[in-house]
């Protein structure tokens, strides 16, 4: 895992950002790549992000090092873990955390 995602799964730990579904972002609500997304726009990597997307923007998934937009790993998708089955930003950081395979490129 990258320098960046470890700062992405940082910030989903912080406590800083209220969690949402179905988009990136939507009002004061971000689903856990929208976390990404927030972060990403401050470290001027994106001048902006459309939150009614619901998968990462390509400069954003390469700058994560994550091999999809939806963040598949083997036994899933972080999407459908914030949006369907309804895991908290720390339980997202967990599984981010571990590196599951299939998340990650190879560095």
């Amino acid at each position: 895992m990258n320098k960046n995602a470890k700062a992405w799964v940082r910030a989903l730990r912080s406590g800083k950002y209220q969690q949402g579904k179905g988009r990136l972002r939507k009002g004061d609500s971000y689903c856990c790549l929208g976390v990404a997304c927030e972060l990403a726009k401050r470290k001027r990597v994106i001048k902006r992000f459309v939150g009614n997307r619901s998968n990462l923007p390509q400069k954003v998934k390469k700058w994560l090092g994550l091999r999809s937009e939806e963040g598949a790993y083997d036994f899933g998708y972080l999407t459908t873990d914030n949006d369907i089955w309804d895991k908290t930003f720390a339980q997202i950081a967990d599984i981010i955390d571990s590196e599951p395979e299939g998340l990650f490129v190879e560095e």
